[in-house]
């Protein structure tokens, strides 16, 4: 009668371990693909966040030296009082609007520096905005005192959904005494409170 001698260590023992082993290692390389990929994606929105915000505040910034502009290269007080008023410049006896959150900043309260959207600035789909509020001077008596400005603007992103209100203080001197000529700009700008508006979180 022969023997039938079996080695315990002869490969076809083993047989079909190399696949089970093989599937656990492409499992977890599936998985470890994903969470990847899903931190990749998380990054990407963070940047993009972020840079939307930098150009909505960059925005915002240009409007705000573009009205600071403009109320410097005023002669005339007159040209803030009611009789001379438009859409953005708001008198001593009128108020800016309320909710600037969530108005809609349109020519009706307020103007964009640019006339036409399309020369925005690069990236932002809409032209900032501005709103001028003449609040006082500080000495009525004194025809060199400088006259204080509220300054409120609106700045949005690469896409509308992100938005930068700012607020600033601006005082000037008008003066029509001729020996007071050298008094006349800026009495100062004390930049005042920011604001950000994420309208995601309306």
């Amino acid at each position: 009668m022969s023997s039938i001698h079996k080695n315990l260590n002869y490969p076809d023992n083993q047989r079909g371990w190399v696949l089970v082993v093989g599937l656990v290692v492409l499992v977890m390389l599936t998985i470890l693909s994903m969470e990847l990929m899903k931190t990749t994606r998380l990054e990407e929105k963070m940047a993009g966040a972020t840079r939307d915000m930098n150009l909505s505040f960059q925005a915002a910034e240009t409007a705000l030296r573009a009205a600071e502009s403009i109320i410097e290269a005023q002669t005339l007080e007159s040209i803030f009082d009611s009789n001379t008023l438009e859409d953005e410049i708001y008198s001593q006896t009128e108020d800016e609007p309320e909710f600037l959150f969530t108005i809609d900043w349109d020519d009706t309260n307020s103007k964009a520096i640019f006339a036409d959207e399309d020369e925005a600035l690069q990236g932002v789909p809409l032209s900032p905005r501005y709103m001028i509020k003449k609040l006082k001077k500080i000495d009525d008596e004194d025809d060199t005192a400088p006259t204080i400005f509220r300054v409120t603007v609106r700045g949005t992103g690469g896409t509308n959904n992100r938005a930068t209100l700012l607020r600033s203080h601006y005082a000037k001197v008008f003066s029509t005494d001729s020996t007071a000529a050298d008094l006349r700009g800026p009495a100062g700008c004390n930049e005042g409170i920011k604001l950000w508006l994420d309208a995601d979180n309306r």
